[in-house]
């Protein structure tokens, strides 16, 4: 930890010199705002409005395999449109060039040059390149003190050291002190793993932090490759690291893909103009004891609002706990209307498909309780006939008529009532049947509709039933992570408490160290100077415009190892 604060007590010495490059990105920040204003209101104005450089965020996607060797590289920049022109110029080496959030084109010009119709809009884009990066990553893995491939430790046990080395071939030449010297790009190497606990144990870094959430363990590293020989410094126990070594037991071996991150960010606000003399380095320094006394005021109040945290979160448990209770009570009482809903579902059903069976043979019944009406009819009129008594065709609408025109006309006619009679009973009988079938087949039609109703019923309280149980589910999931989230407050509120030491004895041993082994040495700053300059001249990977700004990092993620 002692050497992992030296390390980082120089770049942040470096870094807050460039205290008053803050202040003008600030203003830089305040004029942008401004000029989109104007540009909202459209006012038409003669007054010089300042004019900032299209910026190009570029970030460089490196997938390699478990070694490090690469795969692919692939680009994606972001151009951002400070002045919202029509058009933008862009120079890029990327193949296979693809605009990834709009549908503005470009025109391709020589020496790979691009003139975009931007329309006033950013632009994103996407691309592949080969090209040499501009530092190397090596992952070398070893088992028990030996050297093993990535493959052959899948599902090994022992000892096993991973160490990512990084090679920085990105610098340019610059004259110090009459010579002419590599000055390297100033980048710094982050490195993330994550280990299995069930797999791994007794997990140790070089150069960087373990956090332990009791099922893995996250590693973070970090090196400075270059910087080393940029500022050739020597200073009694502190090491600038080049690489990043970790070590622990393992069982089963297996892991996830690592990540890498390579930024030059660091050196980048920083103005080397104001860097003179070493006074001017002391100076920056009083200035940097001063911001730590305030980090450490700050990291104790973060320690103070964890303990507050941790107070309440019984509370947060309690809660939980009925949440999940009340969340218990409603997937019963879902269950229950769903399974009654079924059983309406199937009653509906079955109804439905008795009386469509009815329905199927109301024209058949209709018809023949015609056939023996008419057949009735016929023989009455026979009888009449028979009897000297001229009648017309007796049909089932006109046969009332008719016998009673003869009932009235004729003497002792206790007969042909008695025929009427008969009739008209069976009429009443035929207009029941008629009206009897129909009502089946509105039945039928009323029972297919509620098959329908209810089989939507039944998925809506399936749905119901689901989604509460889900609900349950999650809540439940919840209640029982409660524990674990009182114990990470418990450990983030530790980590706090060591923060806040750590910084403590950053401030003791780190800085006060450093201001009292700087002399008066003008190659130390022509250095730091030159190392600040070569830092801001490397703005892109792919390519940048001369009169674009910009700024890139690297992302490295090595293949997994299954």
């Amino acid at each position: 930890m002692k050497k992992i604060i030296k390390i980082i007590s120089i770049c942040l010495c470096i870094a807050v010199l460039g205290s008053g490059a803050v202040s003008a990105t600030k203003n830089d920040e305040n004029d942008i705002q401004n000029n989109e204003i104007l540009n909202d209101v459209k006012v038409n104005t003669e007054e010089s409005i300042p004019y900032e450089s299209p910026y190009k965020d570029e970030t460089v996607y490196v997938l390699t395999s478990a070694d490090g060797a690469v795969e692919k590289i692939i680009v994606s920049d972001w151009i951002k449109n400070t002045n919202l022109s029509d058009k933008i110029k862009d120079v890029s080496e990327l193949q296979n060039i693809e605009n990834i959030k709009g549908d503005e084109g470009y025109v391709l010009g020589g020496d790979n040059t691009r003139v975009w119709d931007a329309k006033g809009n950013d632009i994103y884009y996407q691309g592949t390149i080969e090209k040499e990066l501009p530092v190397k990553l090596l992952v070398s893995y070893k088992l028990d003190g030996k050297t093993i491939s990535p493959e052959e430790l899948i599902g090994k046990s022992g000892k096993v050291t991973i160490r990512f080395d990084y090679e920085n071939n990105q610098y340019e030449m610059k004259n110090i002190k009459g010579n002419d010297e590599k000055i390297y790009v100033p980048f710094v190497m982050m490195t993330g793993l994550i280990f299995d606990n069930n797999k791994f144990s007794n997990i140790e870094v070089s150069n960087g932090e373990l956090i332990n959430d009791g099922d893995r363990t996250a590693v973070i590293g970090f090196a400075l490759p270059g910087l080393k020989e940029d500022l050739n410094i020597d200073i009694e126990d502190i090491e600038i690291p080049s690489y990043v070594e970790i070590t622990a037991d393992t069982n089963n071996f297996s892991l996830d893909n690592t990540v890498t991150v390579a930024t030059n960010a660091l050196f980048n606000n920083i103005d080397a103009e104001k860097i003179n003399s070493v006074s001017d380095l002391t100076d920056s320094m009083d200035k940097l004891k001063n911001a730590m006394t305030k980090l450490i005021d700050g990291s104790s109040s973060l320690y103070d609002g964890l303990c507050t945290l941790l107070n309440k979160s019984s509370e947060l448990i309690n809660g939980i706990n009925q949440l999940a209770n009340g969340a218990a009570k409603q997937k019963d009482g879902a269950n229950t209307l769903d399974k009654g809903a079924k059983k309406i579902s199937d009653g509906a059903v079955a109804l439905s498909s008795g009386l469509n069976t009815l329905t199927a043979n109301n024209d058949n019944l209709n018809a023949g309780a015609k056939k023996v009406f008419e057949s009735l009819l016929s023989n009455a009129e026979s009888q009449l006939k028979a009897a000297g008594i001229s009648v017309p065709t007796l049909t089932i609408d006109n046969y009332t008529l008719v016998l009673n025109k003869i009932i009235d006309s004729v003497e002792n006619a206790s007969e042909i009532a008695a025929l009427k009679a008969s009739l008209d009973n069976y009429n009443t009988f035929y207009q029941g049947l008629i009206n009897y079938t129909a009502g089946v087949k509105q039945a039928a039609n009323g029972a297919s509709e509620l098959k329908k109703g209810t089989a939507e019923l039944n998925n809506g309280t399936s749905s119901l039933y689901n989604g509460v149980n889900q609900l349950y589910e999650g809540i439940l999931t919840m209640k029982n992570g409660a524990p674990a989230l009182v114990s990470g407050i418990t450990q983030l509120k530790d980590g706090a408490m060591q923060l806040s030491e750590g910084l403590s004895q950053f401030n003791k041993e780190g800085i006060n160290k450093i201001i009292s082994s700087v002399d008066d040495s003008e190659e130390l700053i022509d250095r730091i100077k030159a190392t600040i300059n070569v830092s801001k001249n490397y703005k892109s990977f792919a390519g940048i415009s001369e009169d674009s700004d910009g700024n890139v990092k690297f992302i490295y993620r090595t293949a997994e190892i299954k």
